[in-house]
């Protein structure tokens, strides 16, 4: 078959899939008033159910698998909807809500024994059928992927909206995928998108928070980060360093999210500036102790963020602690490109350590407090302290390979 043609009815197939899910995503906000709330989501039962139907004609009797998998993947994609319908009937019977819901959003059970019932009805429905899907996209992994979907989508259930409760269901659902996704090592690319269901419930929790009920930064903290140890370890067990090194991105955000509730502590915002330069730097440093092959893009990044943290802060609000901080920052930059080579690095150390060390001594001079002057005696010391090991050390691996000829020069 010509390719162009082949390309095209996978383009329809995918239509005719992003319709589907758009049908049954109405069923999430959309207001009948002619008919009841269960009878809604009777319909919606009913309409899944029929997809597999549709897949089996499609694979079986024309012998066309495409179109099937592409049934199978739909259902799934439909999966997260009728959790996020049957938390609304559990919520409304066994939950408090403290905030307004607009009425479209709202799914309302007569009683709590019909809600657990709608519940029961679509576990029996609904667990085989996701069974089949992972069956006919990722066959060896069917009943993990089929396990981690169902435990994952049973915390949408939980009739709690609070922030707290959110950023706790969020944790071990991304734990989950990012777990499957380890075992499965998906290569074709339904396998991949089979995987990639586990984050559907995520998803909806998130969306649910922000349209509806009240999100904290600890909430997007929590995600921000787990989606950063994610990347983190899928790069580093897949051997990519490019996904790797992704995993600064958010994980700059996520700490950023998690320093901001306590920044109302601090008098001074270049006091939370500077503890966010702090804090980043400890988790990128983290991420290249882990990570031999990107050791040092996370060192650099870990230097450059403490820089523009240090130096926007003596441009802004000259602090001893940004002094301080631009001083060891440029005497390691300086160090590097004396050693390595590289003038840039070595010229702009300097400057970076010759400006923290000027502000410090006027900060010394003009505030008659110890802390100046204190600070800096104590940074000194700390300095040649730590020069001296360093040189003992290097004496130490000299005399230990002129014993040992056979080692590496």
């Amino acid at each position: 078959m010509d390719t162009r043609l082949q390309q095209l009815f996978q383009l329809l197939r995918w239509c005719g899939a992003v319709m589907i899910v758009a049908a049954a995503g109405t069923f999430l906000v959309q207001s009948w008033d002619h008919a009841g709330d269960v009878t809604r989501y009777l319909a919606l039962l009913g309409t899944t159910v029929f997809l597999p139907a549709v897949a089996y004609v499609c694979g079986i009797r024309l012998q066309e698998g495409r179109s099937a998998r592409v049934l199978m993947l739909t259902l799934l994609a439909l999966v997260p909807i009728h959790a996020g319908v049957l938390g609304g009937f559990v919520l409304s019977q066994f939950g408090n809500v403290t905030t307004a819901i607009a009425p479209v959003a709202q799914w309302i059970a007569p009683s709590r024994l019909v809600a657990l019932v709608l519940v029961a009805l679509a576990g029996v429905v609904l667990v085989p059928l996701i069974w089949a899907s992972f069956r006919a996209l990722a066959r060896p992994h069917a009943t993990v992927l089929t396990g981690a979907s169902v435990a994952g989508h049973a915390l949408l259930l939980i009739p709690d909206r609070t922030p707290m409760t959110a950023t706790l269901t969020v944790v071990p659902m991304l734990a989950t995928a990012a777990w499957c996704a380890l075992r499965v090592k998906p290569e074709t690319l339904e396998s991949r998108l089979a995987v990639s269901s586990l984050l559907t419930p995520t998803i909806v929790v998130a969306a649910r928070q922000v349209l509806f009920y009240d999100v904290s930064t600890m909430f997007w903290g929590t995600i921000l980060g787990a989606a950063a140890i994610a990347l983190f370890v899928l790069g580093k067990k897949s051997r990519d360093a490019t996904v790797e090194r992704i995993a600064v991105i958010p994980t700059l955000l996520s700490l950023g999210a998690f320093i901001d509730p306590f920044s109302r502590a601090f008098a001074l915002l270049s006091t939370h500036w500077l503890l966010y330069g702090l804090v980043s730097a400890i988790a990128l440093l983290a991420f290249a102790w882990a990570s031999p092959r990107s050791r040092a893009f996370f060192v650099w990044a870990a230097m450059i963020v403490n820089a523009i943290t240090a130096t926007t802060t003596l441009l802004v609000d000259p602090r001893p602690w940004a002094a301080l901080q631009a001083i060891a920052l440029g005497l390691g930059l300086l160090s590097y490109g004396f050693m390595a080579g590289r003038r840039g690095s070595f010229y702009f150390g300097i400057a970076l350590a010759a400006v923290g060390f000027i502000l410090e001594v006027v900060h010394a001079i003009d505030v008659f407090e110890p802390s100046g002057w204190l600070a800096l005696a104590g940074f000194g010391l700390a300095l040649v302290a730590l020069t001296g090991w360093l040189e003992h050390r290097a004496r130490a691996v000299k005399v230990s390979r002129s014993v040992a000829p056979g080692l590496p020069q």
